[in-house]
């Protein structure tokens, strides 16, 4: 794959790329050109280094550093893309690589080692051990990033867009990071390197929380409006899902507990167990206020994305009508139906009469199912934990992308 030393050309066989990113100690196989201006639509890329992997370490950190951008050919994007992966945790320990750089490129590795172990066939029992071990090096080499509350500015500018599984799963791992590190007086007194595997394991809970949504239909997932009672407990079905593709991965309890019970609410009334209290184990608490905050800021196809202000007065908020939204809830877990009678008078014919009493009833289910999302966004205080939505909330006003003090 030998490159010329000098191109002409209108700019689109080039990346333009940060030489910062770029970890002189392990670089090969990539070689690094120079722009000069446009001339006649056209641009002269120069080599300035043929092969990196001969130039001492000092020499190529010296020139490293003292360029402002560089660019790679199209022909090395492939070795460029695997030096980025390889040396996630060099890039995101670097003090002059702005966060939000940092932010694109953790995202970017994240989202492509993500998307490797959500792509699960139907026939099998579970994700590849390899994409596992993926996944525990990426949190592993992110995870001084990902715990410093200083990143959460980088999380701020991803917060409000489309929902996507995988970056929602992203979103969530890295909020349980930062809160419980933030939070380690909640936790027994351990070592420093026994907390920092229990971080990683935490966090790589949060990221595959959601894995079994794999074995949910795409016609549910990706429906554009509200779903119905039906649709909505097939989807309750992700947490359990979950819990089966991971059972034998070798995660730790308290990992298999946040992925399993990241739905149950303090009041009983989540699922797939109805605990409450002290009942939910404490990473499945953190893992649940990270997933609903995450949820309520992401725009979804049926409704606009809530500010982070807003979400956290919504979950911090007390509901006047938690009974009753209780009652819906309960109502659509045992039955896909609303168990009420309809009688439709002046129809002779019993197969229409039967049919108009079906619709009444789908009706009827579908304004429940509406009621149900407005009465949410009354109030979720039942929901959670008052001490640790209160801690979250302290722990994401440290970033300052984010003011929350009205609600402290």
């Amino acid at each position: 794959m030998d490159l010329q030393t000098e191109y002409f050309d209108d700019g689109s066989s080039f990346q333009a790329i940060d030489p910062l990113m770029l970890n002189p100690n392990h670089l090969s196989n990539i070689s690094i050109f120079e722009r000069f201006p446009k001339k006649n639509n056209t641009y002269r890329f120069r080599c300035l280094i043929t092969d990196t992997g001969s130039m001492e370490t000092e020499k190529l950190s010296r020139l490293l550093k003292s360029w402002e951008i560089i660019y790679v050919h199209k022909k090395h994007l492939g070795n460029y893309n695997a030096h980025i992966k390889d040396n996630l945790g060099y890039i995101l320990r670097h003090e002059t690589i702005d966060v939000k750089k940092k932010t694109a490129i953790f995202t970017r590795v994240s989202t492509e080692i993500i998307k490797g172990v959500f792509n699960i066939q139907l026939h099998k029992a579970g994700p590849d051990p390899d994409a596992l071990k993926q996944v525990e090096k990426l949190i592993s080499n992110a995870i001084e990033f990902i715990t410093d509350t200083g990143s959460l500015n980088g999380l701020a500018d991803l917060i409000g867009h489309d929902y996507d599984t995988h970056a929602h799963s992203i979103k969530v791992a890295w909020l349980v990071a930062a809160f419980i590190n933030n939070n380690r007086d909640l936790f027994p007194k351990q070592s420093d390197a026994d907390f920092q595997q229990f971080l990683i394991k935490a966090a790589v809970a949060g990221l595959l929380h959601d894995i079994g949504k794999t074995k949910i239909p795409k016609n549910i997932l990706n429906k554009k409006g509200r779903l119905n009672n039906l649709e909505y407990i097939t989807v309750q079905s992700h947490s359990a899902y979950s819990i089966s593709l991971l059972f034998e991965g070798g995660f730790p309890t308290y990992a298999l507990q946040a992925i399993l019970y990241h739905h149950e609410n303090e009041d009983g009334s989540g699922y797939p167990c109805g605990l409450k209290n002290d009942g939910i184990p404490l990473v499945a608490k953190i893992t649940h206020i990270a997933d609903v905050f995450e949820a309520l800021t992401a725009k979804r196809p049926y409704k606009a994305p809530k500010s982070p202000f807003e979400a956290l007065r919504i979950m911090s908020g007390s509901n006047p009508h938690a009974e009753t939204l209780s009652h819906f809830e309960k109502e659509a877990r045992e039955n896909a139906k609303v168990p009420i009678e309809t009688i439709v008078r002046n129809e002779p014919d019993i197969k229409r009469r039967r049919l108009r009493e079906k619709e009444m009833m789908e009706e009827e289910a579908q304004k429940r199912v509406e009621a149900r999302l407005i009465l949410r966004d009354r109030g979720m205080a039942h929901c959670f934990d008052e001490d640790l939505i209160k801690r979250f909330i302290m722990t994401m006003n440290q970033s300052s992308s984010f003011n929350f003090s009205g609600l402290l």
